[in-house]
Formats: C-alpha cells, sequence, structure tokens
C-alpha cells in the first residue's frame, strides 16, 4: 500500500495523523501520572474494592450516553461479546485489583518506576502474539526508557528496599503484585488495540469500564458490608473524581484512539511520561530533591520518546484493521 492510499484509507475509518496520535499518546499519559499520587490518597480513606467500585461507577454513568447511542454498533456474535468479557476482566478488574492492592502496600514512586514493565511488556505481546514488526531502534527506545525510570525513581544507580513509612516486606510484596497487574493490563492493551479496528474507541472504553460493573458493585457491596461504610473526606473525593474522570474516562479513550493510528509496540514507550511528570509532582508538591540521577534520567526518557517517534516517522504504512470476529484467531 503506498503512503497516499495508506492516508486516503486512514481518512475513511476516521482516523487521525501519526503527529496527532503522538499527541494524545502525551496527553493520555500526563492524565495518567497524577493517578498514583490520586490513589494514595484515596486509599487513606477506602479499601481497593471500594474504590475501584466507585471509580468505574461514575466513569461508567459519564460514559452511558455513549453506549446508547452508539448502541446499534455493539456485536452481537457470542465470540465478539465474549471477547469483550475478557476485556473488561483483564482491564479493569484482574488489572485494577493487582494494581491498587499493590499500591497500598507500596509507594506512589514504585509504581511509577514499575509503569515502565507495562511498556516492555505491551511490546514484547504485540510482537510475539501478533507479530508486530521488531526492529533495533524499538529495543534501544524501550531499555533507554526503562534505565532512565530506574535513575528517575531510585536516585541512584543503588536501589533502596526501604522508604520511609513503609514496611520493606510488604513493600516488596506491593511490587510484585503491581508488576503483575501491568502484565494482565499489557493483554488488555495488545487485544484491545485489535479490537478498535471495528468498534469506535469511545464506545470501547465504555463497554469494558460498564462490563467491569458486573464484578464490582457486589464485590463493593460485601467490602461494605464487612467494613462498614467509609467516611471520605473531600480531598478524597477529589481523588476518586480525578481517577474516574480525567485517568478513566478520558485517559482510555485517547489512548485506544492513538492506537487507531499507531501500533502498540510503537506507542508502549510513551508510557515513560508517567513517571517523569509523576517525579515532577513529587517534586513540586511534596518537596523532594531535584538530583543528577533525576536530571539524567529525564534526559533518557526523552532520547527514548525521540527515538520510537524518529522510527514512527519512518513507516509510511498504516496498521492493519482488524475486525472483532478476526480476535478470536488472534488470542494466543
Amino acid at each position: 500500500m503506498t503512503a497516499s492510499a495508506s492516508g486516503r484509507e486512514a481518512k475513511r475509518v476516521g482516523l487521525q495523523s501519526r503527529g496527532e496520535a503522538f499527541i494524545l499518546l502525551v496527553l493520555t499519559n500526563a492524565c495518567w501520572a497524577g493517578a498514583y499520587v490520586a490513589g494514595k490518597v484515596a486509599l487513606r480513606y477506602v479499601t481497593p474494592i471500594e474504590l475501584n467500585t466507585v471509580r468505574f461507577s461514575i466513569a461508567a454513568l459519564l460514559l452511558s450516553p455513549v453506549i446508547v447511542r452508539e448502541r446499534k454498533r455493539i456485536p452481537r456474535n457470542q465470540r465478539a461479546l465474549l471477547m469483550l468479557a475478557l476485556l473488561a476482566l483483564l482491564g479493569f478488574v484482574f488489572s485494577k485489583l493487582f494494581e491498587y492492592v499493590g499500591l497500598s502496600l507500596s509507594t506512589a514512586s514504585d509504581v511509577a518506576l514499575l509503569i515502565a514493565t507495562e511498556s516492555l511488556f505491551t511490546a514484547l505481546l504485540s510482537w510475539t502474539f501478533f507479530h508486530e514488526r521488531v526492529t533495533r531502534t524499538g529495543i534501544a527506545a524501550l531499555v533507554v526508557g526503562m534505565f532512565g525510570v530506574y535513575l528517575i525513581v531510585e536516585r541512584g544507580f543503588i536501589p533502596t528496599l526501604s522508604a520511609p513509612g513503609t514496611n520493606a516486606g510488604a513493600r516488596v510484596i506491593g511490587d510484585l503484585l503491581v508488576i503483575f497487574s501491568l502484565l494482565i493490563e499489557s493483554g488488555y492493551t495488545t487485544l484491545g488495540k485489535k479490537t478498535v479496528a471495528s468498534l469506535p474507541p469511545l464506545l470501547f472504553t465504555a463497554l469494558t469500564i460498564t462490563g467491569s460493573l458486573f464484578v464490582w458493585l457486589p464485590a463493593g457491596a460485601l467490602s461494605v458490608a464487612h467494613s462498614g461504610w467509609p467516611v471520605v473526606p473531600w480531598e478524597g473525593w477529589l481523588a476518586i473524581g480525578y481517577m474516574a474522570v480525567i485517568a478513566t474516562v478520558f485517559g482510555y479513550w485517547m489512548w485506544f484512539r492513538a492506537l487507531t493510528t499507531l501500533d502498540a509496540s510503537v506507542a508502549a514507550p510513551a508510557l515513560f511520561i508517567q513517571p517523569l511528570l509523576g517525579v515532577a509532582l513529587a517534586i513540586w508538591l511534596l518537596g523532594d530533591a531535584l538530583t543528577w540521577a533525576t536530571l539524567l534520567g529525564g534526559a533518557l526518557i526523552c532520547v527514548s520518546l525521540a527515538l520510537v517517534m524518529r522510527r514512527g516517522a519512518r513507516r509510511s504504512d498504516g496498521p492493519a484493521l482488524t475486525t472483532l470476529d478476526d480476535l478470536g484467531e488472534a488470542t494466543p
């Protein structure tokens, strides 16, 4: 397919240019960067199960007009519905359960570092199961970016196994749970990238978030029945609202909107923006010191993003479009 033919095809299905897609990726990860701090604030007052129940209930309510308006585009065949159910479980049940239980045991800084693991998992799954092209530039971008994130969060070459106010053993368990959650979410991203070829990104996001409530609403009710109704002050509701509206609704819609144009493995290094901005927020709001490791890590992240954008600029063909029916054959 020629570049001009690829451009006409992109316009026909409503896709944006690669430059616009990269801008969406930056905005998405800027929204997600604040979720770690917001999550730690919210978890002072509610359990991880209650947090996810309220967060996704608010998001589903805001997205319900999309489902009503686009209801005729919702697939009716059994295989497609089972795939959507699987994606809801991967993206908004299992991954978020392990992520926020891990966050409650660990630190926001650790989670900001570990988000780079999702970049690696996403690229590896895309290369392995969906046969996206592996390049030395893409691998180099991931390696350079992950090392930059490591330097930013660990403030040097030597890792620390303890943090103020955090039990070292619980922190390790929390970190392992977060890594597991990111592996699960990588599967959601790679499968979801294929799904948005046949569903509008906002409808896809609405369906998977709403589908997760079949698990979260009963789980939340059991949690409240066991522990009692939580008392949440205004800062807790502000944190939950940010996670529901900004990080969930806008964040996931922009992410999958970008993936209608970009390969998942190309988009993966953009996740390094999250720890970069997360540390910047910690310096600004919490008074963390600006060290040589922070500066060097930030420079390496910029190099990683430059590498992947340079790679994207050299590619003229758009991604192959896949329907929901094809997904049953693409799953491992």
